[in-house]
């Protein structure tokens, strides 16, 4: 069972002084160097578990659905969607003049490819996310109809996670489940290059759908486990942004000029699993229901 709820703060600390600027050799080139908690695990939505590579997803991975700042579920890659009147069916109407990073068009074959590679590929820690998605249809080139097992009320909310990322179906074939070697997804950046526990680079995609909203050219992302090693980087200016600063180092940020303390509420999920099929502690009044 998941419980979905909004999270009082997420602390961010920030130089104020700005990005770094690299002479590149045309012009100068804007880059965001982000400090993380921990190194991502596989940048494959349908197969990665962990909530740091969502902050990496962000960048490459567009979705069906998103969450603005008011904590509403909002369209990205879809324009919109629309219910039956039984509830098992949802329409959902794509957005025009997608690209993925290999160039190849976002469509509704390529939704379809992405939601069933999330129900049926080995491995897949979203299948249980859509497990009442029974199909999916292509109704014309721009719209896709979910069927559904029964109605599922939280099954958009779903879609604003990485069950809702597309995935270019030419590199998921071509690389199948070494795919999180090297995303292709249809996100405001591309990705460049990993080097595990060192870094994650992307950069900017030119041809994303939403370019005028995307203003820094390239994105450093830096795992450091260590909270106050990570924090003495930010000060040194060998990072510009942290992500989910210890509480017990609020005050130290706060008393230096050079830094600011960004707050915001997030959503977060609380689960109890509870074991209904397998051994004697399946033998409770919820397993033989």
């Amino acid at each position: 069972m998941n419980l979905r709820s909004g999270k009082p703060t997420a602390i961010i600390a920030a130089l104020a002084l700005g990005l770094v600027i690299t002479a590149g050799a045309a012009q100068a080139q804007s880059t965001l160097r982000i400090g993380l908690a921990e190194d991502p695990d596989v940048l494959d939505p349908t197969l990665a578990r962990t909530y740091v590579g969502r902050i990496v997803f962000a960048s490459i991975c567009d979705k069906l659905f998103d969450i603005d700042e008011k904590l509403a579920v909002v369209p990205q890659l879809a324009l919109s969607h629309q219910v039956s009147a039984d509830g098992k069916a949802v329409t959902i109407k794509l957005r025009p003049g997608v690209k993925f990073h290999d160039g190849e068009p976002f469509n509704a074959e390529a939704a379809k490819f992405s939601l069933d590679r999330h129900l049926t590929m080995q491995g897949s820690f979203r299948r249980a996310e859509i497990a009442q998605v029974d199909r999916v249809e292509v109704v014309d080139p721009l719209t896709i109809r979910l069927q559904l097992k029964s109605p599922f009320s939280p099954l958009i909310a779903q879609l604003t996670d990485r069950a809702g990322m597309m995935v270019s179906p030419k590199a998921a074939k071509a690389l199948g489940d070494k795919f999180g070697t090297a995303p292709v997804c249809a996100g405001p950046y591309r990705f460049v290059e990993r080097v595990p526990q060192d870094r994650i680079v992307v950069e900017r995609f030119k041809d994303y759908w939403d370019g005028k909203r995307v203003k820094i050219d390239r994105i450093v992302y830096r795992p450091i486990q260590d909270s106050t090693v990570r924090l003495a980087n930010l000060k040194s200016g060998q990072l510009d942004l942290l992500e989910r600063m210890l509480a017990t180092d609020v005050d130290e940020v706060k008393k230096d000029p050079k830094l600011r303390l960004a707050t915001g509420t997030e959503l977060g999920y609380q689960g109890l699993t509870i074991n209904l099929a397998n051994g004697e502690k399946a033998n409770t009044p919820l397993g033989r229901n």
